[in-house]
């Protein structure tokens, strides 16, 4: 159709300097057109000084995790600390505090929270996920980007990734709210671990919510302007059971230009010892 317009009406395409931009979304299901609203990306943030993850994806897990006024926030493997700082601009009245491992992540989230000028809203603390010195059930809702291996190696993540969960379970009041951002790899390890979950434990049962519940998708792409909302996978069945005391809220697939990724959420229903 564009080709037939274009010979047509006599249209050329300038792809390095157009006039009007268009982005068109095909999937089995929907098909999407959109424009650009603003020439800056999406993305593009005035208060961080140094980029972690894209800002757009930050401030959508921040929404999921549907923050409350006073509620205590971890980001238990903070790096640069952008999801902190998308959530605490967007949602000011809570208590924001985030660990790493490294030095030099915490210097750049130390920096970044001041150029914001948020200290007042952010605590860091240097500590391991797998060893938050934390008191348990301290914190209302827990949210993190899981390393996808091209910054950082994630070998070692994927094969931690039960204790990892273990630990931030722990921390999390129970009604608490756990989202995480993991690469396509962990969503595969994160199917196998709850698949293990419901065949080694007497406990592990299908949560009535996830029966009824599809996953859903999003695209926020931050190196344009234009939003596209699109069904891209149902993953999320009704056999998808729960971990330990997690169970699924939701999962959300999202695209991050050249690689996709998926954000999942985990609601605590019990104590370790009440399940």
């Amino acid at each position: 159709v564009g080709i037939a317009l274009m010979k047509q009406c006599g249209w050329r395409a300038d792809l390095r300097d157009p006039d009007l931009e268009i982005f068109v979304h095909l999937n089995d299901i929907h098909s999407v057109v959109g424009i650009p609203l603003f020439r800056l990306p999406l993305a593009n943030r005035e208060y961080i000084k140094t980029a972690g993850l894209r800002s757009t994806i930050a401030w959508a897990m921040a929404s999921l995790a549907e923050i409350s006024a006073g509620a205590f926030v971890l980001d238990p493997m903070c790096g640069l600390g952008t999801i902190l700082l998308e959530a605490a601009k967007e949602w000011p009245e809570a208590c924001y505090w985030g660990a790493d491992i490294s030095d030099s992540q915490l210097e750049g989230a130390d920096v970044n929270i001041r150029t914001a000028g948020l200290m007042d809203k952010i605590e860091l603390l240097r500590a391991s996920v797998k060893a938050l010195p934390l008191p348990s059930e301290s914190f209302d809702t827990v949210i993190s980007d899981i390393p996808f291996g091209k910054k950082f190696k994630i070998t070692k993540d994927i094969q931690l990734l039960p204790d990892i969960l273990q630990e931030m379970e722990r921390v999390l009041r129970v009604g608490g709210t756990i989202v995480l951002l993991l690469s396509r790899d962990l969503h595969k390890r994160m199917g196998g671990i709850t698949k293990c979950a419901e065949n080694e434990s007497p406990n592990a049962i299908s949560d009535g919510a996830s029966e009824t519940a599809t996953a859903k998708a999003l695209n926020i792409d931050g190196n344009s302007s234009c939003l596209v909302n699109g069904v891209e996978e149902s993953f999320l069945s009704s056999r998808h059971t729960r971990f330990g005391c997690l169970v699924p809220d939701g999962v959300y697939g999202v695209s991050l230009g050249k690689t996709d990724a998926f954000i999942y959420k985990y609601r605590k229903i019990s104590t370790a010892g009440n399940q």
